[in-house]
């Protein structure tokens, strides 16, 4: 058991707070996925100690809030900044209860990998080899090199890791970089580094571990949906987003149901218990990133005007929400969201489609059109290159 650091007052802002465990928590979610895709304990360690950091954000934060609270407007006005804390740092819980079934070995299931491969966003892990031209870039000239939506999560460096290393530096040769992004995009940037090989895949044979499987890729997919639908809707205020994350959630209630128990009737012995018990705890974590989204939405369904301050950290925020419009003279007018590959392109993804007083899911083939305003989630830098491509 960690000693509890003792919490004490500062002045800070509450939306440089936010921000931070927005960014946090939602970095910690990807190195929780890393960490139990390579089960890798020292991947699993930082996010404990990451997670630890954002509970005592928390704490300070509900410290700030009630120093501000001079009556029931101001209270009124607050709580949907609280809720949004409350939220995000039940996210990083979330991100260490992934961590935990490494550090605890409780077992990684083989199947875990074929999981992660055919989520929307892909995890990656890369060696750059003497000879790729990414050996001496910066992280900053390496997408610009490869041209393509990617994250680079975490660097290993003989035997150390840099996790959520900064633009500014360099890759060299024999680092193994942990990535995420478009399945095209980890796919060509492997290619660049020229040591990438692919995990062997997992043959599925049975039945019921093509739809455990499917029904993980699911949760996974429909929980980090949700948060970014939630973000939306307290950015646009817009009460139909909210109630498509409430409906989600139902959703998502019955599918981790019916999860648990494709899980429990595949084990056909004690000694796979262990491994499958991992897999049961990924879907909790997913039922936990649902309920969080929830929660941030019911702000927008319960009538509260969200806090200014909230806008600002979703737009400030490494992981942003932002709206454009498509103009008439735009590249993607007449294209599928398939042919445009805009997570590719710019590293931003495609949440919902509003044409008119319709809000429509982005399915692969829906043909955009001039006049439709895309709501998309990615990192900051790519919301510029979406904004180019939408108006020409």
């Amino acid at each position: 058991m960690h000693t509890l650091e003792r919490i004490r007052y500062e002045p800070r802002s509450v939306r440089e707070i936010l921000v931070e465990m927005k960014n946090l928590s939602e970095f910690m979610i990807d190195l929780a996925y890393s960490a139990a895709l390579f089960n890798d304990k020292e991947l699993a360690e930082e996010v404990v100690r990451l997670e630890r950091r954002v509970d005592s954000l928390s704490y300070l934060l509900d410290m700030i809030a009630m120093v501000a609270v001079r009556g029931p407007k101001d209270a009124e006005s607050l709580v949907g900044v609280a809720v949004v804390a409350s939220a995000t740092d039940k996210i990083s819980d979330a991100a260490a209860d992934i961590a935990a079934i490494v550090t605890r070995d409780i077992g990684v299931h083989p199947i875990v990998r074929e999981v992660l491969e055919k989520v929307e966003e892909r995890i990656g892990r890369l060696k750059v080899e003497a000879n790729s031209i990414l050996a001496r870039k910066k992280l900053d000239e390496l997408k610009e090199e490869a041209r393509i939506g990617i994250d680079v999560v975490a660097i290993s460096r003989k035997d150390e890791w840099i996790i959520d290393p900064k633009p500014e530096e360099t890759v060299e040769e024999d680092d193994i970089l942990i990535v995420r992004g478009s399945p095209g995009g980890v796919a060509k940037l492997g290619q660049l580094a020229e040591g990438y090989s692919r995990r062997a895949r997992y043959e599925i044979e049975t039945h019921p571990f093509k739809e455990i499987i499917d029904r993980l890729v699911e949760l996974k997919d429909t929980s980090e949906l949700m948060i970014d639908l939630a973000y939306s809707s307290l950015l646009l205020n817009n009460r139909e987003l909210a109630e498509e994350v409430q409906a989600l959630e139902d959703h998502m209630d019955n599918s981790h149901t019916e999860f648990e128990l494709l899980v429990l009737d595949s084990i056909s012995c004690r000694e796979e218990s262990r491994d499958y018990l991992g897999l049961i705890r990924l879907g909790v974590v997913t039922e936990k990133i649902a309920d969080a989204a929830a929660r941030i939405a019911a702000v927008v369904l319960r009538g509260l005007e969200p806090h200014p301050v909230l806008k600002l950290v979703i737009r400030e925020a490494a992981e942003t929400v932002i709206s454009v419009r498509v103009s008439e003279n735009s590249r993607l007018v007449g294209k599928t969201l398939r042919e445009a590959q805009i997570p590719e392109v710019t590293g931003m993804w495609i949440l919902v489609v509003k044409r008119d007083k319709e809000w429509l899911r982005p399915k692969t083939d829906l043909v955009i059109k001039a006049g439709d305003v895309l709501v998309a989630s990615g990192y900051a830098e790519g919301s510029e290159g979406l904004k180019k491509i939408a108006a020409a």
